[in-house]
């Protein structure tokens, strides 16, 4: 595979792979899997959230404020 990279991006992924004393492909390739890696487990979880709606199981506005309050107490 071959990809026409924008001298902007590629001027970045030099200097990450200069940061990090691995080659551009190696840091690209990794950025990839990463990106690639995420976007499957968010699509997986949104999917786990549209069952749970269409099973009725869903959280009212003060529920979800509680979570978020217990989760994230400074």
């Amino acid at each position: 595979m071959n990809l026409q990279v924008p001298p902007e991006l590629e001027a970045k992924l030099n200097r990450l792979a200069a940061e990090t004393g691995r080659t551009v492909d190696q840091v690209a390739l990794d950025l990839l899997v990463s990106s690639i890696d995420h976007d499957e487990w968010f699509r997986r979880e949104v999917e786990k959230g549209r069952l749970s709606a269409r099973e009725g199981r869903l959280l009212d506005h003060d529920e979800v404020a509680s979570r978020i309050d217990q989760r994230y107490r400074g």
